[in-house]
């Protein structure tokens, strides 16, 4: 066969095989331009107050889990989520956090939120620093994480 054939032939299989592998992005998501870093992945770690510790980001910020979502389900839409805004990204145990508990689910809207031990991760709006917890107990649905994935339903730690 001639080299022109064979290159014809080479350039019209690898064309097949991209078209019938499609991409491996995720639905929704944009690719990265070349030479963008990939974004940082969300630290869940463990922060350490006299009534126990319980989840907070990489900046210390407290997490929540709402008491009315079901495993890996979350009901926190619209109004909700404005007040209780979802943990999202790629999730990475920190420092306390058992990487086998992390993972995430779908969201309602489409978005990804990443869980703990079934249970998907919030912030409270109200909430301004590292270490606040003014979200804790509120309407006697949203509390702390404790680091086995349970709701701390003690008062709200301190220090």
């Amino acid at each position: 066969m001639p080299m022109r054939g064979i290159a014809v032939l080479a350039t019209s299989a690898c064309m097949i095989t991209i078209a019938a592998c499609g991409t491996s992005e995720q639905p929704g998501s944009q690719p990265q331009p070349a030479g963008t870093p990939a974004p940082a992945p969300t630290v869940v770690s463990t922060r350490t107050a006299p009534t126990g510790d319980y989840l907070v980001d990489a900046s210390g910020r407290t997490l929540y889990l709402f008491t009315k979502d079901e495993p890996n389900t979350s009901r926190c839409e619209g109004p909700c989520a404005a007040n209780w805004p979802p943990l999202s990204g790629t999730p990475q145990a920190g420092p306390g956090v058992d990487l086998a508990k992390l993972g995430t689910v779908n969201r309602p809207d489409g978005s990804r939120q990443i869980t703990f031990a079934g249970k998907p991760l919030y912030y409270f709006a109200e909430d301004m620093a590292a270490g606040d917890v003014k979200g804790q107990d509120k309407m006697h649905a949203w509390y702390l994480v404790s680091p086995n994935g349970e709701a701390i339903k003690t008062a709200a730690p301190t220090g």
